[in-house]
């Protein structure tokens, strides 16, 4: 008879605890962004990344008729690091890994670069207005303190995959 209090205390508990975890999530909430690998080295942005309503939005690809939209894909294996990113020389835009960026731009040639490990690369993205185009960074830092870090030479089926696996960070319009 003595264990019945004990067991209505650890049901009690469980519910507890269990209701905590069915909280729902805030579609609509702007917070940093933080990319673990494993669950260990938590880098997080410095800025809030749009909301997950828009992050889902976002990985529609649809197209904007007055800008030419592109995203930049930063893979999931390409380091443990924030990695500026640059449109055409303009102000640095951060990533963290397992990220993307979308860019609303206006039609034309625009110069994308980053830099890594001393080196910097860049990239030439042209469109029209209503276009969508697609690039990723891939890379690995090795433990011993080596990095390579690259534009994707994947096709675009290929990075919108790695993208529906990444989180929105930023949403910016440089039109």
């Amino acid at each position: 008879m003595r264990m019945l209090p004990l067991k209505g205390l650890a049901i009690s508990t469980s519910i507890f605890i269990l209701a905590g975890c069915a909280t729902p999530v805030d579609q609509l909430a702007e917070k940093p962004y933080c990319h673990t690998d494993r669950g260990r080295n938590a880098y997080c942005t410095k800025e809030n990344a749009p909301s997950l309503k828009r992050d889902e939005e976002a990985k529609q690809f649809p197209s904007n008729p007055e800008a030419l939209t592109v995203y930049v894909v930063r893979y999931w294996g390409d380091g443990h690091h924030p990695l500026d990113i640059s449109v055409n020389g303009g102000t640095a835009m951060e990533t963290v890994p397992n990220s993307m960026i979308r860019l609303r731009v206006k039609a034309g040639s625009h110069r994308i670069a980053f830099s890594a490990g001393g080196k910097s690369f860049d990239r030439t993205i042209s469109g029209m207005a209503g276009e969508v185009r697609l690039v990723g960074i891939t890379g690995t830092d090795w433990s011993w303190g080596s990095s390579s870090h690259a534009w994707a030479d994947d096709s675009d089926d290929q990075v919108k995959r790695q993208a529906r696996r990444s989180r929105l960070i930023k949403d910016i319009s440089l039109l």
